[in-house]
């Protein structure tokens, strides 16, 4: 279903069910530049800028009651947009198994070693066996690999078909790393290279405005619509850059 900026009369209030996808702009918000994506944790009545909770990639990730509780954790987000899927019995019951199984994977002592930029979603694994022990997200990464565990495909995410972002858009994208010298800082001690983001780019990032554009190709006839290929980085904006 498309999706749609929430009024800015904050008497308005709009009714969504768990895991609609919500949107929070960057400020000022005139600007339209979605910076962060999630997902509805609980039926919610919406409004401009007011707090829901959600599950989400930060980060740190809050996917469950267990991640819920890391140090840092956030459970609340502003929402600014609101989009839904048309989503059935199976679909809803996938969703929560998916999210359990992010929630119970064994978390890293830094918490922040959930989060990736580039790519979106990307496994850790044991250097010694290659196990897997747990999955890295970026905050768009996340919405899309949960719907995408039900078949739901919003986004092309193959890299080659990404178009190039970038620094300056980076940094308005991903405040953690506005600063280059002050990364390690802000990410408890990771650099630019562990975040998928060395060298000087420009890099093939899924933004979190792409999930937003992606919504609007799909309909309550055609809920697994082919994944949206984005056509430039003017899609980090929802509905569109402002002139």
């Amino acid at each position: 279903m498309p999706a749609e900026r929430l009024p800015k009369d904050n008497r308005h209030r709009k009714a969504e069910s768990p895991y609609s996808i919500v949107g929070v702009y960057a400020k000022p918000f005139e600007a339209q530049f979605v910076r962060h994506v999630a997902i509805l944790a609980e039926e919610s009545e919406l409004r401009w800028n007011r707090p829901a909770r959600v599950w989400h990639m930060g980060p740190p990730l809050v996917a469950g009651d267990r991640s819920r509780q890391v140090k840092g954790a956030r459970p609340l987000c502003p929402v600014h947009l609101v989009g839904s899927v048309l989503l059935d019995l199976d679909d809803r019951e996938g969703i929560e198994d998916w999210l359990a199984e992010v929630d119970t994977e064994p978390p890293p002592e830094n918490p922040f070693k959930r989060y990736v930029v580039r790519p979106h979603c990307d496994w850790q694994t044991a250097p010694e066996t290659g196990r897997r022990l747990y999955r890295r997200f970026s905050c768009a990464g996340f919405v899309v690999e949960c719907y995408r565990s039900v078949g739901i495909n919003l986004v092309n995410t193959r890299e080659a078909d990404l178009p190039d972002v970038e620094y300056a858009m980076i940094k308005h994208a991903y405040p953690q790393v506005k600063d280059r010298a002050n990364v390690q800082e802000a990410m408890g001690g990771l650099t630019l290279d562990d975040l998928g983001l060395g060298g000087d780019g420009p890099w093939q990032v899924v933004l979190a405005g792409y999930v937003f554009h992606a919504l609007d190709e799909i309909s309550d006839e055609n809920p697994r619509a082919a994944p949206h290929a984005p056509a430039s980085t003017a899609e980090a904006y929802y509905p569109k850059p402002l002139p």
